[in-house]
């Protein structure tokens, strides 16, 4: 039978990132299953089969640890989908195909969007996790003004306004359905939301001059 000190051996020449990202998962698993406040660093690492001084290690602080699992949601891979944005189809058409896609990375794992949704209120209320919320929405806000810049070189098409402010309303637009998806559950529901929002937010897309 192989012992614990057996399984953990292959992990002791990993690098700092690789063990970095292996906590991250452990610590999503960890409050996934038993909540935020389980997901002590001695959880964590057990779960990553680790020994205890491997968080300290990889992380200076739980504020750092906390940073990295908000990451997680805000790098969302849209790759898939750029070839499906077509120069020819309807503003409407090209958004619903968006926001269709990164909705679905939200419906697929329901449980890690409610592990997101309790740590920024965490960090709202502990003094050491202050700056964070603040620093995740300029995060989400800078992604989401990629992938707008992006899709609009794609779809050749322009904004009537700046690319910061669509940003602003895509992101409160999709904080709110989540909030509210991950109340009622009613997937047809919040489809139909971002649907209509994307009807409406094309209004203020036009082809490029």
């Amino acid at each position: 039978m192989e012992s614990a000190g057996t399984a953990r051996s292959p992990r002791k020449n990993l690098p700092v990132e690789a063990r970095r990202e292996l906590l991250t998962q452990a610590a999503l698993r960890v409050m996934k299953r038993d909540g935020v406040g389980a997901a002590t660093t001695r959880a964590i690492c057990a779960e990553a089969g680790m020994p205890h001084g491997a968080f300290h290690y990889c992380f200076r602080s739980k504020r750092e640890l906390y940073a990295a699992l908000l990451t997680t949601d805000i790098d969302v891979d849209l790759s898939a989908v750029w070839p499906e944005v077509d120069p020819g189809a309807p503003p409407a058409d090209n958004l619903r195909t968006l926001f269709r896609a990164y909705w679905e990375t939200v419906v697929a794992d329901p449980d890690a969007q409610r592990v997101l949704t309790d740590l920024t209120g965490l960090a709202l209320r502990e003094p050491e996790l202050s700056g964070l919320p603040a620093w995740e929405h300029r995060s989400y806000l800078e992604r989401t003004a990629e992938n707008l810049d992006r899709f609009a070189a794609e779809a050749h098409v322009e904004y009537a306004r700046g690319t910061a402010e669509m940003a602003e309303m895509v992101l409160t637009v999709f904080s709110g359905a989540t909030t509210l998806w991950l109340s009622h559950r009613d997937d047809d529901a919040a489809r139909e939301t971002l649907d209509r929002y994307a009807v409406l937010l094309a209004g203020l897309v036009r082809p490029r001059s």
